[in-house]
């Protein structure tokens, strides 16, 4: 490869080798991967739970007066022998890989808590206990609980090889180690693997949601009560990924090529030690 030599003012001769502008590029890319991948796995948009306004009235049918409240943002639903008490609110929710929030502000929460909105914590994180057992959300469904707990998982494994690759790269490069190199390639591809398992889990875990099972998952409900008596309401429930997802598709994508110019650079590292090529 050619080199790029330029003389200073000074008469000193100053040259950079080409494989340096690789090992920046390689630096920057890995950079990019590792911090589009923690994104996507730390925020809370994978999936968003909004309610069809149109399927809801044919569903309710009269036999719950659904009033909206908020610009029909939030459903209460209640029945004539409740005395016009709530039975649940059907509210939008998102939710990320280990927490499930709802999709309105403080300010929101606190009008609704005037026509009795349960109090109820604005985002529940499934490694602190879940959703099980906290006022006013319904526990998950088997299927439901098997899935977000492996996603969770592959998801900590994820992040756990990204933080030992950073270190192990680290200390390749400037240790000039090119089996530590190379192995940092490899676990950028570890990396990739783990957070694509995530992203299936998560993309077709709602596949097994059977909407009329009085135990089956119920996000977007919120009831002091318990959520059994809206069942024939969840057929209105639509399920949509959000941009964290796609933020996660870019990520695996990147630590793809990532892994690939890792394993490139451990090659050219065996004829062009990082020393000579910054000294040369």
């Amino acid at each position: 490869m050619e080199n790029t030599e330029t003389e200073d003012e000074t008469g000193w001769n100053c040259s950079v080798h080409p494989s340096v502008f690789f090992l920046l590029g390689t630096l920057v890319l890995t950079t990019c991967a590792t911090g589009m991948l923690c994104a996507a796995i730390m925020t809370d948009h994978w999936e968003e739970v909004t309610w069809d306004k149109e399927s809801l009235d044919i569903l309710a049918n009269g036999t719950v007066k659904l009033r909206w409240l908020l610009d029909r943002t939030v459903a209460r639903v209640s029945t004539n022998d409740m005395k016009d008490r709530p039975m649940a609110f059907l509210v939008p929710m998102h939710g990320g890989i280990w927490t499930l929030c709802v999709s309105l502000t403080d300010e929101e929460i606190s009008l609704l808590g005037r026509v009795g909105f349960p109090s109820v914590q604005p985002c529940v994180n499934y490694l602190s206990g879940g959703i099980d057992g906290v006022r006013g959300y319904e526990p998950r469904a088997d299927w439901q609980h098997r899935m977000q707990n492996l996603s969770i998982s592959c998801a900590l494994v994820c992040l756990i090889i990204l933080g030992s690759a950073a270190l192990i790269g680290a200390f390749g490069v400037f240790q000039h180690q090119i089996s530590a190199v190379l192995v940092t390639g490899v676990m950028y591809l570890l990396a990739a693997s783990f957070a694509l398992f995530t992203l299936t889990i998560i993309h077709f875990k709602r596949l097994h949601t059977k909407p009329h099972d009085s135990d089956g998952t119920v996000d977007g409900v919120v009831s002091p009560t318990g959520s059994r008596g809206v069942k024939d309401l969840l057929p209105a429930r639509v399920f949509t990924t959000s941009w964290s997802l796609d933020l996660g598709w870019g990520g695996v994508m990147l630590c793809v090529m990532t892994s690939v110019l890792w394993i490139l650079l451990s090659k050219i590292m065996r004829f062009n030690p990082i020393s000579s090529m910054i000294n040369y």
